[in-house]
């Protein structure tokens, strides 16, 4: 991989839901980019315009997030204020969509959470409704439980972005 380190600049995140509505956005910072995959940071107090919950929420945690173009998952590693993992968030998305000033993602429901060293899916509900709301096809669903198998894997494996000295 190839790191094109720029000077500090503002990112916004957007997430959609399938049907191209705007799901939720937040101000991010970067922190490194790659040919594959961009990784940007949070700063605690940000604020996060959640769209589809006509609300904002307001972080009291820093974050590095990474969004790949390659893999169908972002991750949000969460930090305390001493810098240790707090927990792991994982959007199963499609692929993003990095541009100059923004990554997007179309957000696909599930998403895989680890606190306290335990791996938990979460939001099948919410997937279950939405593959019939959407119209999710098979080939879709597949390769959103696919891909929740394999950041399982990697959370345990402890392959990047997942690498047991920062999580553990």
């Amino acid at each position: 991989m190839t790191v094109k380190d720029k000077e500090k600049s503002t990112y916004t995140m957007r997430a959609y839901k399938y049907d191209g509505r705007l799901h939720y956005e937040q101000p991010l910072e970067l922190y490194k980019k790659f040919d594959n995959h961009i990784v940007l940071k949070g700063a605690k107090g940000r604020e996060l315009i959640h769209h589809t919950r006509d609300t904002v929420f307001k972080f009291d945690k820093d974050t590095y997030e990474y969004f790949f173009t390659d893999r169908w998952y972002t991750a949000a590693i969460v930090f305390d204020d001493n810098g240790k993992v707090v927990h792991v968030y994982c959007n199963i998305a499609l692929p993003c969509t990095i541009y100059e000033d923004s990554v997007e993602f179309v957000d696909l429901d599930v998403d895989v959470v680890v606190r306290d060293g335990k791996i938990e899916v979460i939001d099948i509900d919410e997937f279950e409704e939405h593959k019939i709301l959407y119209k999710y096809d098979k080939e879709l669903e597949k390769e959103i439980f696919s891909t929740v198998e394999k950041v399982k894997n990697d959370i345990t494996k402890g392959n990047y972005p997942f690498d047991y000295d920062i999580l553990f």
